[in-house]
């Protein structure tokens, strides 16, 4: 894989500007669209913050990261168990967070910005928010970014003994940071899983390119002619966002590449050179409570992900087994790690306390059809999306073993409906209907390189785009949009997605799965996620309003980006 020039500051104001215009377009549909979802919602009483009544199980629940779509699906988990929801986000984001416009949020609050070199003013003003609202459950879903400084907040909460718990201090959904930190950085967390006997591939950290350069072409590395990926440990965009295969032909080409890197390999941004392995790609979403597992969903993935099924509901019969294969993978995990802590520490503490999000990548190698471990997300993952019809989500979160009796295992409801984002997948299936228009294929490529480079991942190849011909045919989950998906045919899945009963979801995904042989052409339904019919204003702000003011404010500021998280509300700069 070839490196992608970013574009300069007039191609990203180029890009802005398309998008700001296309979201105009469509407000004449939308608005009253939310207009008649907010109201009639309202006056039907099965608004999302219709009053019930309060009971001694309602707690006040702090969620982080209130920019993401994750943290608004959490919200509205807790809203409908009855719980006092508030928001949180960073201020620099925060502003137009969509969620602080959704109906779960009972507050909202800005956060200062968790610097890595000091975030002690975001942890202080996590612990006033704690006492000033009386939390007694805090749930992080900040990103990447703010892991670490939620767990030494975490860990100053449960010192302090702040918040309205029951026993006197907040319950905070997140590990104390020596656990964080150790499933938090990639180098760390292999190691544990060397100590634990969990296959792992072969990785090397390097903080040189003589480092990595020889390890490369040491004869360990080069036995079986394996290739190796570069990861970043450090949290740069820019510096995770190579995945060339190493080496390259020759030991000349590897170096000079590896100098060229966007962040050059030091001391202080290590790097972990980690054998590539060939196949299926899964991400999860696990949330543990005392070691034992109490939500679980694992997902096809790939690099950026933006469409999430639920792999249990694809016809093929491996994928189902994969799932099974990882939450055992994930619950032997647990159970031996926390043995060894146990053993280590010779009792049981919030110190050594499995509770937290246990979010992990994997591959299925299809050398060896052994499953690896990548990486593991100390956050709740977007997956949680898929949990929107689970009624058991919030108790699962909630309960504590001992105080309030055993939190349930929640899943997906089976034959969930795919999750994706429509203001994602339809700018991309309008570029590429229109760059695949006959004439417009006559423009040389060059052209559109210098309109826009991320122009040339979207160009169809010439071939035909017929769903039956073997380059566009496919049984990948992933694709949003697919690659014969056009403008029409993703508004039609949205809005049956959207306006279908639930019943009908079901049977239609269940008939389209796909993979599955009696139905080539995935013909599958989507949702996204942000619409709610009880809760719509979030995804009319998100669209409409969050997105604009972002652009506008990337241009104003003469800031360059390369590409979008509409799920995350996440800008990657350039």
């Amino acid at each position: 894989m070839t490196r992608t020039r970013p574009p300069n500051r007039l191609q990203s104001n180029l890009a802005s500007i398309s998008l700001i215009a296309l979201s105009s377009v469509f407000i004449p549909i939308t608005l009253p669209l939310t207009f008649i979802a907010y109201v009639y919602t309202a006056l039907a009483g099965t608004a999302l913050n219709s009053p019930k009544p309060i009971d001694g199980s309602r707690k006040t629940i702090l969620v982080t990261g209130a920019r993401t779509n994750k943290a608004l699906s959490l919200a509205r988990a807790f809203k409908k168990a009855n719980h006092r929801v508030i928001l949180a986000e960073e201020k620099y984001w925060g502003a137009l967070a969509c969620a602080r416009f959704s109906r779960a949020a009972d507050a909202y609050y800005n956060l200062p910005e968790p610097d890595e070199s000091d975030s002690q003013a975001y942890i202080d003003a996590i612990k006033v928010l704690i006492m000033a609202e009386d939390v007694d459950a805090w749930v992080p879903c900040s990103s990447v970014h703010g892991t670490m400084a939620d767990a030494e907040a975490a860990r100053q909460i449960h010192e302090l003994g702040l918040g309205g718990d029951h026993d006197g201090c907040c319950d905070t959904f997140i590990q104390h940071p020596d656990i964080a930190g150790t499933l938090h950085w990639k180098d760390k967390l292999g190691a544990l899983l060397q100590e634990l006997d969990f296959p792992t591939p072969r990785s090397k950290r390097v903080t040189s390119v003589a480092q990595a350069a020889d390890f490369l072409y040491s004869p360990d590395a080069l036995t079986g002619g394996h290739k190796y990926i570069l990861k970043c440990l450090t949290l740069d965009d820019l510096a995770r966002d190579d995945l060339t295969l190493l080496p390259l032909d020759s030991r000349e080409d590897t170096v000079a590449h590896l100098k060229g890197m966007p962040t050059p390999i030091s001391q202080e941004t290590p790097f972990l050179l980690q054998r590539f392995l060939q196949g299926n790609e899964y991400c999860t979403h696990v949330a543990v409570r005392k070691g034992e597992i109490t939500a679980f969903v694992a997902c096809r993935s790939r690099e950026l992900l933006m469409r999430y099924v639920d792999i249990t509901t694809l016809a093929d019969p491996d994928e189902k087994d994969c799932a099974k294969e990882i939450e055992d993978w994930v619950r032997d995990f647990l159970s031996k790690w926390k043995a060894k802590l146990q053993t280590d520490d010779g009792t049981e503490s919030w110190e050594t306390e499995l509770t937290g999000h246990f979010s992990f990548d994997f591959i299925k190698d299809k050398t060896d059809g052994i499953l690896y471990p990548l990486e593991c997300n100390v956050r709740a993952h977007t997956a949680v999306a898929l949990f929107s019809e689970t009624s058991t989500l919030a108790d699962s979160y909630v309960l504590v073993p001992g105080r309030d009796g055993q939190p349930p295992l929640s899943r997906p409801r089976p034959g969930s409906t795919p999750r994706s984002w429509i203001a994602h997948v339809f700018p991309i299936a309008l570029i590429q209907s229109f760059l695949g228009l006959p004439l417009i294929r006559l423009i040389p490529h060059g052209f559109w390189a210098f309109i826009h480079p991320g122009l040339l991942l979207l160009i169809p190849p010439r071939a035909s785009r017929h769903p039956a011909s073997s380059q566009y045919s496919t049984t990948d989950p992933t694709h949003s949009p697919f690659p014969y998906d056009n403008p029409f045919t993703v508004l039609i899945k949205f809005i049956l997605g959207t306006f279908l009963p639930d019943f009908f979801l079901t049977s239609i995904n269940a008939k389209h799965s796909l993979g599955n042989p009696v139905s080539p052409v995935p013909w599958v339904i989507e949702q996204d996620p942000y619409w709610e019919w009880n809760d719509p204003l979030p995804w009319f702000v998100l669209v409409h309003i969050t997105w604009v003011w972002m652009f506008v404010r990337l241009a104003w500021n003469g800031r360059k980006w390369r590409r979008v998280n509409v799920s995350t509300e996440r800008v990657f700069e350039c």
